[in-house]
């Protein structure tokens, strides 16, 4: 049936949202590579310095982050045979999945201005064609679903095969791939996968999808004159829950810059793990975030998704530094809390730490994604404008430059701990001085962080009744 605006019902069919989910495969792939391997693959195998890493890291994420809000306004405003989303989203699939390759395959012998140049070119164009098929990929769930509760699930399923693309390809790297941390030609396997793995989820998501855009949404001519635009953005985004979550990723955006890549030096110098023993971890992660994501739609019918994130979010926040932070004590201070490097006892309490920490904070985002779908339609009630586009790139436009000042913090983190001083012994860097100070550093910020985001999104001001107003009154309502 169509509603007032001539759009259809506002559910997605389980196909629809297979689909829809199944393009996050991409971005796992992509994350996995920027937030585990990219660091330590610059730093340690190809040599680049780790600040001059870091800083190529930023510089990308800086072109991305104005990138962003350009390619949401275009497409919010876009008419075509093929919609407002897909054009954006087909172009990319091409380099996007090049991108990837070329930035893991052997440069050879080169200097480190040319190393560190390479690194910008490509890491620019892999950013840039995330963000043309990302960005209108995201505006897309709220044009699908306009249902509270459905908003949930797609979210979630965004979740799952995020989380599958990801952990997949850090497990097939950490088992078949890659002797050590420190293997080059391993990366190079792991480049031709990735890149064909981001074509996969990429393709599929845009074809899946492609049968709904007669459905979708189709905006009046709008102008493209500056100061409109700067008019119609600004009593956009002044919206009270939007900017509440926006301040609140902000905080949550600098710890992703500083925690970008971290993870495996925490596991070659902290725990001093070889790939192919926690390569299960991965998997076991994975597995534990699908199904407890999968339990979302559930978990939330009927109640408030606020206060769920937040729940979830605080017990991450007290439990995820444990073993750490349960480890230092045991080397400053000669207790025994942790089981030593190499057993299997430590191997099962972070692998069972790892899958609980993962899937709790996933469930979390799961409804973050789903309360800022809300705010689109109590903006369009306010503005009579449909502008997820812009609401969702202006968020990650500023996240971005955050992000970045956080993978600069990191890479003088790095360094300042001692891993780029040509002196240091082996013994400083397995278990000694330069990691054990890097991990004091690193529990600090992690637990700050993310507390202030946290309470910040306690702020949101929208429910399911306020949400379901909404729908009503724009004529988003099946009949």
């Amino acid at each position: 049936m169509l509603s007032a605006n001539g759009t259809k019902a506002q559910r997605a069919t389980k196909t629809t949202q297979f689909y829809y989910g199944f393009g996050s495969i991409s971005v796992g792939i992509k994350n996995n590579l920027l937030g585990t391997f990219l660091l330590i693959y610059y730093n340690q195998v190809l040599g680049l310095d780790a600040i001059l890493t870091a800083s190529a890291m930023a510089v990308a994420l800086v072109f991305d982050a104005f990138s962003d809000p350009l390619i949401g306004i275009w497409s919010d405003r876009t008419k075509t045979r093929w919609g407002r989303r897909h054009p954006f989203m087909y172009f990319s699939i091409i380099p996007f999945s090049l991108a990837y390759y070329f930035i893991l395959s052997d440069p050879g012998d080169i200097s480190q201005p040319e190393l560190y140049t390479r690194l910008v070119f490509w890491l620019i164009i892999l950013r840039m064609c995330m963000t043309l098929f990302e960005v209108p990929r995201g505006a897309l769930a709220p044009e699908l679903s306009k249902d509270y509760d459905q908003r949930n699930t797609l979210a979630a399923l965004g979740m799952m095969f995020g989380w599958l693309g990801g952990a997949g390809i850090d497990y097939l790297a950490k088992e078949f791939w890659l002797d050590s941390f420190l293997d080059l030609e391993g990366y190079q396997t792991l480049a031709f996968w990735g890149g064909v793995g981001i074509f996969i989820g990429s393709a599929v998501s845009c074809l899946g999808t492609h049968r709904n855009i007669p459905d979708l949404y189709k905006p009046a001519v709008r102008s493209l004159n500056i100061k409109v635009l700067v008019k119609e953005a600004i009593s956009t985004l002044s919206n009270k829950s939007w900017l509440v979550l926006f301040l609140s990723g902000s905080f949550y955006a600098l710890l992703i810059g500083l925690e970008s890549g971290v993870g495996t030096y925490y596991n070659e110098f902290f725990w001093q793990w070889k790939p192919t023993v926690i390569a299960p971890m991965s998997i076991i992660t994975a597995l534990s975030v699908i199904a407890l994501v999968f339990f979302a739609p559930f978990i939330a019918k009927g109640r408030n998704k606020k206060k769920i994130a937040v729940g979830l979010f605080l017990t991450t926040i007290f439990v995820g530094p444990l073993p750490v932070a349960l480890r230092l004590m045991d080397v400053f201070y000669g207790s025994n809390f942790i089981p030593e490097n190499g057993s299997d006892a430590l191997w099962y309490i972070l692998a069972i730490h790892g899958a609980a920490m993962g899937a709790l904070g996933a469930l979390g985002f799961v409804f973050i994604g789903s309360m800022s779908m809300d705010i689109v339609e109590q903006v369009e009630t306010n503005t009579d404008r449909r502008e997820e586009g812009l609401l969702g790139t202006i968020n990650a436009f500023v996240h971005k430059l955050v992000g970045a000042g956080g993978v600069i913090l990191s890479g003088l983190i790095i360094s300042y701990a001692g891993f780029d001083n040509p002196e240091a012994t082996r013994a400083d860097f397995y278990g000694g001085d330069i990691i054990n100070n890097f991990a004091i550093i690193h529990l600090i910020i992690g637990i700050t962080l993310p507390f202030i985001s946290t309470l910040l999104v306690l702020f949101y001001d929208i429910d399911r009744s306020k949400h379901n107003t909404h729908v009503s009154d724009l004529g988003y309502v099946e009949e």
